[in-house]
This record gives C-alpha cells, sequence and structure tokens, in this order.
C-alpha cells in the first residue's frame, strides 16, 4: 500500500474519532509521509488522539509544547501532558520528566521529583531512565545514596544496550569501584560501549591496549580504538593518536599526522599535548619550526600543571 493510500485509509478512520488512527495521521503529516509536512496539522491530529488519552499522543504533544514546535513554546504545558502520558503508561514521558527536573530546564530544579518520574520509566523497562535511577542512587541525589541500587538500575539499562551504562559497568570493574574489580567483565563491557561508539569508552578502551593495562599491549588495536574517539572529538585519545604517529607505534610514523592530532587535542587545554606539540615547533618537527608558537604552547601547558613543561619554559627563559 503507498504512503498516499494509507494516509486516506488514515484520514477516513481518524475522522471517525479513532485515537490510533489520530496519532498515526499526525505522525504521517508531521514525517510528510504520503503529503507535504505539516507541523501545525500534525498537531491538531495528535491533540485529538492525547484528548482521547492515547499515551504516544500525549507524549507527542508535550514535546511539541516543550520545544515549541507549531505552537509557543509552554514548558507548564508540556510538563501537564508529559505527566499524563506518564501516567497512561508511555515508556518514555517519564524520563524526559525525569531531565526536565534534574536539571531545571524549565521548571524548579528538583532531585526528588526528578528520582520519582525516573522511577516511574525506569520500571516501565526504559534503558535511559533507569540509567538516570542509577546516577541518582549513586550520587545520593533526590534518593538515598545505595550503591547496590545504583548497580541494580545501571546494569538493567546495560543489559538492553544503553551505552552509557555499559561504559560505567566497564569503569566500575576496571577501577573495582562498587563492584569487586574484574578485568574480564570490564573489557567486555567497555567493549560493548565502544562498539556502539561511545567515544568515552572507545578511548578508555584504546588507551588500556596502548598502555598494556589489563589487556595485552596493541598498539594498532590501541590506533583502531583511539581514532574512533579522536574523531568524535575526545581529546585524551586525540593526544594519544597524536603519540603513536610520532613513534610510529601502531601506525606508519608521520609526523604531519601527529602534529594534526595534537593541535586537536591542545585547542581542548590538554597539557600534554600543548607540551608535545609545542616542543614540535620549537624543532620544526612536522610543523614549520615556530619558537613563538612552541613556547606559547608549553606556556600553556605548564599553566596547566604539566611539570615538564614548566621546567621546559624555566630553561628557555634562562632562568
Amino acid at each position: 500500500m503507498s504512503e498516499a493510500v494509507s494516509l486516506k485509509c488514515c484520514r477516513e478512520a481518524a475522522e471517525q474519532g479513532d485515537a490510533r488512527s489520530q496519532y498515526l495521521l499526525g505522525y504521517m503529516l508531521e514525517g510528510g509521509k504520503g503529503t507535504a509536512a505539516d507541523a501545525a496539522g500534525a498537531l491538531g491530529w495528535y491533540r485529538k488522539a492525547a484528548d482521547q488519552g492515547y499515551p504516544s499522543a500525549e507524549f507527542v504533544v508535550g514535546g511539541f509544547y516543550l520545544k515549541g514546535v507549531a505552537v509557543k513554546q509552554d514548558t507548564d504545558e508540556a510538563v501537564r501532558w508529559l505527566k499524563r502520558a506518564a501516567e497512561h503508561g508511555q515508556t518514555d514521558a517519564g524520563a524526559s520528566l525525569s531531565t526536565l527536573y534534574a536539571n531545571g530546564n524549565g521548571v524548579k530544579k528538583d532531585m526528588a521529583e526528578a528520582a520519582k518520574w525516573a522511577r516511574v520509566s525506569a520500571d516501565l523497562g526504559n534503558p535511559a531512565a533507569q540509567h538516570m535511577l542509577g546516577t541518582l542512587y549513586l550520587s545520593g541525589m533526590g534518593v538515598s545514596e545505595n550503591n547496590e541500587e545504583a548497580l541494580r538500575w545501571y546494569r538493567k539499562a546495560a543489559e538492553q544496550g544503553f551505552a552509557a551504562s555499559q561504559y560505567f559497568l566497564g569503569l566500575a570493574y576496571l577501577n573495582g569501584q562498587v563492584v569487586k574489580q574484574d578485568t574480564r567483565e570490564a573489557l567486555k563491557w567497555l567493549r560493548k560501549a565502544a562498539e556502539q561508539g561511545n567515544a568515552d569508552a572507545e578511548a578508555d578502551l584504546g588507551a588500556l591496549y596502548y598502555a598494556g593495562e589489563a589487556v595485552k599491549a596493541d598498539y594498532a588495536e590501541a590506533a583502531a580504538w583511539l581514532r574512533k574517539a579522536a574523531e568524535q572529538g575526545n581529546a585524551g585519545a586525540q593526544q594519544l593518536l597524536g603519540s603513536l604517529y610520532i613513534a610510529g607505534e601502531g601506525v606508519k610514523q608521520d609526523f604531519a599526522e601527529a602534529a594534526k592530532w595534537l593541535r586537536k587535542s591542545a585547542d581542548q587545554d590538554s597539557p600534554e599535548a600543548e607540551y608535545t606539540l609545542g616542543r614540535m615547533y620549537l624543532n620544526g618537527v612536522g610543523v614549520a619550526e615556530d619558537s613563538s608558537e612552541g613556547v606559547k604552547l608549553i606556556s600553556e601547558a605548564a599553566g596547566h600543571g604539566h611539570e615538564k613543561a614548566a621546567a621546559l619554559l624555566k630553561e628557555l627563559s634562562g632562568k
């Protein structure tokens, strides 16, 4: 069945008052399926379905008011619809409410309310809400601090494939935080998060292979993971990738490529990157020699607490 025919059938049922069809018609109008996109028209049909208590429509209407799409932005109205959706079992609404209250976005910041609504969605199986609830239990915000509860909710989210929770478990097992240290479990969860593109997990996994910690050192594997994280802007990964290019470990030695990644990391105030790149400018390695730029970078590294940079800066100043 073509989208145009589906739209016609959906409209006929919607006009007869069928809430699900009203919701689906709103969805088709919003996305321009079988017709030109029409946000205002979509909201009208979503609202009709929501007025009949259709949970998914209530959630979407809340989102329209929250973002000010086809209607004047109104957080109070958004919250009203999101609460209705959550109370009617829509799995994402509680998570959205939890985030609003935790951040104080358009509402008074209230961690107890954040925890309350996170639990509503978490109990319905929403992994983002489960992760939020884990974080609240870990920090004792809005609920009494409870590491066992935190771990339980993080694990629930991680087992559903929620990358941030998988990353948390990886670090927890690696450092023996909340759980007994277990490098095999740490690597399992870090890899799961990294394979989903979590930049922090990619960077940490790369760093482990780089240093030979918890795994046998493997510079090629390190470079592969560090590159993924570096391309997402992770400063630590950019710095380590630059170091691999300098040493020619895991990659072909390339000082210009090293300078490129070190510059990206230095621009994010990485002291080690500032120091290394500064020395490259002083010696004209991978970049045109520029003592002024070199001293500037080394000074910045020293200012960020890099001891070798501070010593070199003192030496360069002749003091």
